[in-house]
């Protein structure tokens, strides 16, 4: 599913992150023991919108956090899934 591209609307600026490598290795693939992690700073102004694009498939779980000091903030992420499977969000649990 890596590397993610973040790009905000309407701007040619994008974010390329990878996840941390794992550390057990099994011949030429990862164990895959530990939970990735795609830490990226975004502009989180209500408003601002990021598309989210997977260069692999995207995770069946996905568990995304916003941590701000600002009680205000806020971004809408759009995420093009490649199927088109009915997907659940929940917010605060």
């Amino acid at each position: 599913m890596q590397p993610i591209i973040f790009t905000e609307e309407n701007t040619k600026q994008a974010n390329t992150i990878n996840s941390y490598m794992d550390h057990v290795w099994d011949g030429f693939y990862t164990g895959q023991v530990r939970l990735s992690r795609f830490p990226v700073v975004i502009d989180a102004t209500r408003g601002k919108v990021y598309d989210v694009t997977f260069t692999g498939t995207p995770a069946a779980n996905m568990t995304w956090k916003l941590v701000s000091e600002e009680a205000t903030a806020g971004a809408m992420i759009r995420i093009a899934y490649p199927s088109a499977e009915s997907r659940a969000i929940e917010v605060n649990g």
